[in-house]
């Protein structure tokens, strides 16, 4: 039903750009612009939501769930000063817990109805589309960002 398989990859890869790259995730590129750093806890806490989602929408047959605003999620969580390598393997981490808690979950469980803002969804399509969309979504922004800041290190090493 889902591609753990490929999850499994997808995770490796992604984890493996986030530790080629650690010695660069705090250099701030613009002040609208996040960090690596940033995005890792941006990925923890978009875990942490979607780890409460399979777990809620296999015990309760439907529910309601706020949008978060994540900046405001950036900005209350202070990441900048947390340790950087912990925080990737946190995110590694959280993740293969994900794929096992997915690898249990009864097809039952899969229909249960969310709504988010009004919006409904079921169990199946958020983590189909956490894996699928959003994973993918934030490892080409984070391949992005790394291509900007060695643009901007390059530029300033030019410059002297």
């Amino acid at each position: 039903m889902f591609k753990i398989d490929e999850y499994e990859e997808k995770i490796d890869y992604f984890y493996d750009i986030m530790i080629a790259n650690k010695d660069i995730v705090e250099i701030k590129i613009s002040k609208d612009k996040w960090t690596l750093k940033e995005i890792i806890g941006h990925l923890v806490d978009s875990a942490s939501n979607n780890h409460q989602l399979i777990i809620r929408l296999q015990i309760e047959r439907e529910i309601n769930f706020l949008e978060s605003d994540v900046g405001e999620w950036k900005n209350v969580t202070k990441i900048d000063k947390f340790d950087s390598l912990e925080l990737i393997n946190l995110w590694k981490g959280y993740n293969y817990y994900i794929l096992y808690l997915i690898k249990n979950i009864e097809e039952s469980g899969l229909n249960t109805i969310l709504r988010i803002n009004g919006k409904e969804s079921i169990l199946k399509f958020i983590i189909t589309d956490y894996f699928e969309r959003h994973i993918d979504w934030h490892i080409e922004l984070y391949k992005k960002r790394i291509e900007e800041i060695i643009e901007k290190i390059l530029y300033i090493n030019y410059e002297d």
